[in-house]
């Protein structure tokens, strides 16, 4: 919705926030998605010096980009899916050798924040990826060594490495159950999170619902790759604790203050000012774009820096498990089987979803919220969406992955 939201719809809107009801993915999601900084509280990354200008270098021909599906079949054009209304797309930005080559805003302006939902998970596997190349943890240790407060607790039985590869081994995963169950795992760290009540009409403490973790009987960590918000969220206090520094603070840091960004990146806090560091990270598609550019060739044309060191890009393209990733329910999602039928990922690594053979990195969201890294191709694309999570699987994905082949001469 460009022209933006009159005030009954956004007093409705508010009355009826929740994160259910933005599971909805309609407007009032699309709402919530692109102002979310009015319902939870957030903190501020700040950019540094000049903002980066991307140049644009559009190649029409990507408009008519299309790919076989996972069942076979031929996608419609790439330009025609983005302006189908029932795709619910709100924005794509494709970048090839760092020049922007095909972006649509269907359904917001460019200027707009939107939240990355999961895609922000791929910040928090970047920063713990650098500070192990730095030396400044150890990813063999359990991750309760860095969280003091769950010592004691089953995270005493998930070294960091597995923790970041989502093997914990713990009954802790996103799936669909879970998804609909207001007293699993996700929507206790969910509700606690927001600062609403839970099942029972008691707001939790974060720490006391991730202590109440419990092992799976028979599957030690390491084993098999279950998706869970839940681990980043600990994942996050590890990045606060090593540091010492805030996750804004050092998300600034280390990477915000360097890429040019036209605008502050805004990250949601818990009620104990705990970073939502799993998604609830809040800036325009551009400024994503800028941050995809850091892991290819292309950094130049955003960072004064090379943030992301050929050894830490190394780490996420190879260390991590294909018997895991088989093993779990990663490839159970409704995209990955739409998308990638004979070009299937090999495993997932480092908070990304899924990463091929030839180095390419992709991070999915909440309502179909995209990263699509291509190192080897320098191409990267990045999308904003408000659609619901029972519709059509996402197929952008696939878009992504094809374009940076075809951007390439495959």
């Amino acid at each position: 919705v460009r022209d933006g939201f009159d005030k009954a719809f956004v007093d409705s809107a508010r009355e009826q926030f929740s994160n259910f009801h933005m599971q909805l993915g309609g407007d009032h999601a699309l709402y919530y998605t692109t102002h979310m900084t009015e319902f939870v509280p957030a903190a501020f990354a700040f950019s540094s010096g000049p903002v980066s200008e991307l140049k644009r270098r559009p190649k029409r021909a990507l408009r008519e980009l299309t790919y076989i599906m996972g069942d076979g079949s031929t996608s419609q054009p790439l330009h025609e899916h983005v302006h189908d209304a029932s795709s619910r797309v709100q924005g794509v930005m494709i970048l090839h050798k760092g020049k922007v080559v095909y972006e649509a805003f269907p359904g917001m302006r460019p200027d707009q924040v939107h939240i990355w939902a999961s895609v922000a998970k791929s910040m928090v596997g970047t920063l713990l990826t650098i500070l192990e190349v730095e030396g400044k943890l150890d990813t063999s240790r359990p991750i309760s060594d860095y969280v003091p407060e769950l010592k004691g607790s089953a995270w005493d039985s998930v070294p960091l490495i597995d923790a970041m590869n989502m093997a914990s081994g713990l009954d802790i995963s996103e799936d669909a159950e879970a998804t609909m169950n207001p007293r699993s795992m996700f929507q206790r760290v969910v509700g606690a999170d927001f600062g609403v009540p839970n099942a029972d009409g008691v707001v939790e403490d974060e720490m006391s619902v991730l202590r109440d973790a419990k092992k799976i009987g028979g599957e030690p960590a390491g084993e098999a790759a279950r998706y869970s918000s839940v681990i980043t969220k600990v994942l996050v206090a590890v990045v606060e604790n090593v540091t010492g520094q805030t996750y804004t603070a050092y998300v600034e840091e280390r990477i915000w203050s360097h890429i040019g960004a036209r605008s502050p990146l805004a990250i949601n806090l818990s009620p104990k000012g705990l970073a939502v560091g799993y998604g609830l990270l809040n800036s325009t598609l551009e400024d994503l774009a800028r941050y995809a550019l850091i892991f290819t060739p292309s950094w130049k044309a955003v960072s004064d820096q090379a943030i992301v060191a050929p050894e830490v890009l190394k780490k996420m393209q190879t260390e991590s498990s294909p018997e895991a990733y088989l093993a779990g329910d990663f490839t159970d999602h409704s995209w990955v089987k739409a998308n990638f039928g004979k070009d299937m990922p090999i495993f997932n690594s480092h908070q990304w979803d899924a990463v091929w053979e030839d180095g390419a990195l992709f991070k999915h969201g909440n309502l179909y919220q995209s990263i699509y890294v291509d190192p080897a191709r320098d191409t990267v694309g990045v999308v904003f969406a408000t659609s619901p999570v029972n519709l059509a699987p996402d197929l952008m994905p696939g878009y992504l992955r094809e374009a940076a082949k075809s951007l390439a001469g495959k």
